[in-house]
């Protein structure tokens, strides 16, 4: 399975997503700060990174920003309690691929991830728009489709 890295200054938020992502058989590392995120992005071999936007030592949008310079083409999905779409543009323009509101719907968010995962390795189903779980998902970036 994947590894993925959160980068969650929320100890409860960083525990939910953890306990969902690791029953799938997914291996979660986390770093509550952003500067601790981009250093574990850069030495670990993550295949997604899944970013909050408000952290306390530095902006998600910059960790994004910064993540995207790193080797290796790191799909970053924000996960934020943040619901208007300014800010949804805004991440989506500092290079995140998606954009998940908190708080998150354990039951679809495994399908979500799931489908960044697999676009990444270019089985992109195009047609992975959840409106029943109350979630935003998108994926829009210089470096893959748009839905």
């Amino acid at each position: 399975m994947a590894k993925i890295l959160i980068i969650e200054d929320d100890p409860h938020s960083a525990n939910i997503v953890q306990r969902v992502l690791s029953r799938r058989g997914h291996q979660v590392i986390h770093a509550k700060e952003g500067l601790t995120g981009l250093k574990m992005a850069g030495e670990e071999s993550v295949d997604l990174v899944l970013l909050d936007l408000g952290l306390p030592d530095i902006g998600g949008h910059t960790i994004a920003a910064l993540i995207n310079r790193l080797p290796g083409d790191i799909p970053i999905v924000a996960v934020t309690g943040s619901t208007d779409a300014a800010t949804q543009r805004r991440a989506m323009t500092y290079g995140c691929d998606g954009y998940i509101t908190k708080p998150i719907d354990t039951r679809a968010f495994p399908a979500q991830i799931e489908s960044f995962l697999n676009r990444e390795e270019g089985t992109e189903d195009l047609t992975d728009e959840d409106d029943d779980a109350g979630e935003d998902t998108q994926r829009t970036s210089s470096r893959t489709t748009a839905i």
